[in-house]
């Protein structure tokens, strides 16, 4: 057996891992998500959506200029007025998905010899037809995400130089690797109650509940075009970008500690 006192002497703390952060390539744009990073847009028709991808992508309030080389896939790319100036300003355009142009991407951030950030970006390519999983093994665009932030620049030696932004209609085609995955995602438009209440119990972690989840969301939605913001990184939700925090873990973190505090002064 152990002695008591000898245990108590042990450092068993875990300190964080000193790590080279110019080789992660990472750059902070709170309330953004920090650069690299994995988005996804849900919301109907007529929800926003191709306004809000404009906004980000091509206006330097946002990521237009955080990007040297922009790609589009999107079944309606060519036929979709909102999505004109996307069309016009980005270095690739396609019109279908393929395994095969996933893997041609990835070897163009590898191979690029000046280093460049590259921005991904998937319109309602993913549909019903689509399948995450393949024969039992995972499909390619699922792959990518859970290792997009480690793809590593040959000339530069640096990860991070590919961000990915998907746009859906419906939850139901998030897998549950896309939902682990998303460091953010938007709610935009008006969703049905019956797959608001899935989304509600996949991020229950913000504010602790399914319940809880749905008030916070009601906070987002005071006017038509108002849209949930969960920046997973910092654990905020947000109406809009910049307007109220309406959720924050480290503030509730901290008030839980200040009632202990005050407890604790209570009681001596």
């Amino acid at each position: 057996m152990h002695d008591k006192d000898e245990c108590k002497c042990q450092d068993l703390n875990i300190y964080p891992v000193k790590v080279n952060e110019e080789k992660l390539n990472v750059i902070d744009k709170y309330p953004l998500p920090r650069i690299p990073f994995f988005m996804v847009i849900l919301g109907r028709v007529a929800a926003g959506k191709s306004c809000i991808l404009n906004s980000l992508t091509l206006s330097p309030r946002f990521f237009r200029d955080d990007f040297q080389v922009k790609i589009l896939i999107s079944p309606t790319a060519e036929s979709d007025p909102m999505m004109e100036h996307i069309v016009d300003h980005f270095d690739f355009v396609f019109t279908e998905y393929s395994d095969e142009l996933l893997n041609e991407i990835v070897k163009m951030v590898e191979d690029d010899e000046d280093g460049n950030r590259y921005l991904l970006v998937l319109d309602d390519a993913i549909t019903e037809g689509f399948r995450q999983s393949k024969n039992g093994k995972v499909d390619k665009f699922s792959s990518l995400i859970t290792k997009y932030r480690h793809i590593k620049n040959d000339a530069t030696g640096k990860e991070g130089n590919l961000s990915i932004i998907l746009t859906l209609q419906y939850f139901k085609f998030m897998s549950v690797i896309t939902r682990t995955m998303a460091k953010s995602v938007l709610i935009a438009g008006e969703i049905a109650d019956a797959e608001l209440k899935k989304i509600s119990e996949a991020y229950d972690f913000f504010g602790g509940s399914s319940k809880r989840f749905l008030e916070l969301y009601r906070k987002c939605r005071i006017n038509p075009y108002d849209f949930a913001f969960l920046n997973v990184d910092s654990l905020e939700m947000r109406r809009n970008f910049n307007d109220e925090i309406v959720y924050s873990r480290k503030e509730e973190y901290n008030k839980m500690k200040n009632k202990d505090l005050e407890k604790d002064e209570n009681e001596e």
